[in-house]
């Protein structure tokens, strides 16, 4: 039987399927004249790693434990069909230890190591805690040497949301002016000492340069009103710039990850909180300390030897910030100067005149 690309939401298994090169008709999703490959091979490596997928759960009487076809789609990143059919896909793929195991497809599992507190303890980027039992403790209680920090889990992930910014590559800041006259292509960078106000990357009196993919989300960032002049200013990268995506994690399969997949599995959501948290509007009624917990972060990732921080915007669908911790790695190469004429309100839920 085939399976195709469409199958999955893995960027690994579909990277084999592709590299495979075989284009047909999938039996499982039903698509058409797509990359497939044939799980009936003998040599077969996507069986391989979703058989290893399925060796992480235990069949379980726990409250928490769910059946596997549940547990799989809502554990993971890795397939993109239902869940019927998620499931018949991956008996096929398990074939070879089905026979034996016939049960872990039918009764209620569990990763044991996810309810194993001295397993998080040992290999949980925040040592077991919860991200907001984690920020909480920064805000209020241990500022600078959190115990619930653990920097060798954290760095071991690093690598894989490492993502390079190339030389040449352009990006984008915004600044609010005063007038039509704007700014000057020399004020564009980051503010003087005297004038640097905490961020959800730097500390209070730290330099960060905060730039954009794109001029448009360049100007939602800063939270323009109608009628504001706006400077956005085109910056050029100096030189290749290795950087941390944390907006990555979702993207990033567990099979690219060189320790053991309970270990990724334990990690997955304080990740996907990270980039929640980082990627969040700066409010003029934030209180400081709410950054705190980010900039922790950050500086860990700077302390790593990285240039900077990626991730996306939440307010532009589809673009992302860079936030640049030497300013020098950049340079303002041009402005212009712009005048919002409308402001376009969308709320959640849907605001209607009645």
């Amino acid at each position: 039987m085939k399976c195709c690309t469409a199958c999955f939401q893995d960027a690994f298994i579909r990277a084999s399927i592709e590299n495979h090169g075989v284009v047909g008709d999938c039996d499982f999703c039903g698509s058409k004249d797509t990359f497939i490959y044939d799980i009936s091979d003998s040599s077969n490596p996507i069986s391989e790693s979703i058989v290893g997928l399925v060796q992480t759960y235990l069949i379980s009487d726990d409250a928490k434990a769910k059946p596997l076809k549940d547990a799989l789609r809502n554990d993971w990143d890795v397939f993109a069909l239902e869940a019927e059919a998620m499931l018949s896909l991956v008996k096929k793929l398990c074939a070879a230890y089905y026979p034996e195991n016939a049960e872990i497809f039918s009764k209620k599992v569990i990763i044991e190591q996810l309810f194993d507190n001295d397993f998080l303890r040992d290999f949980g980027v925040v040592s077991g805690y919860s991200w907001s039992e984690f920020a909480e403790s920064i805000k209020y209680s241990n500022r600078f040497h959190s115990g619930m920090f653990n920097p060798e889990q954290f760095a071991s992930f690093l690598s894989i949301l490492q993502s390079l910014c190339p030389k040449n590559a352009r990006m984008y800041r915004a600044r609010i002016a005063s007038g039509k006259a704007g700014f000057t292509v020399g004020e564009m960078g980051v503010p003087p000492k005297n004038q640097r106000t905490a961020g959800r990357i730097n500390p209070d009196g730290v330099g960060v340069l905060y730039l954009a993919s794109d001029k448009l989300t360049a100007l939602n960032e800063v939270h323009a009103i109608a009628f504001d002049y706006i400077t956005i200013g085109e910056f050029q990268a100096k030189d290749n710039i290795k950087t941390v995506n944390l907006s990555g994690f979702d993207n990033t399969s567990p099979f690219s990850y060189g320790g053991e997949i309970e270990k990724f599995a334990a990690n997955r959501k304080v990740f996907q909180e990270i980039a929640a948290e980082i990627a969040k509007p700066l409010r003029r009624s934030d209180n400081p300390l709410e950054y705190l917990p980010t900039q922790y972060i950050a500086e860990f990732i700077k302390s790593q030897n990285y240039d900077g921080v990626e991730y996306a915007s939440t307010l532009k669908k589809g673009g992302h910030n860079l936030a640049v911790f030497q300013e020098e790695l950049f340079e303002c190469v041009s402005v212009e100067t712009i005048e919002v004429s409308e402001i376009l309100y969308q709320t959640t839920p849907e605001f209607l005149d009645s």
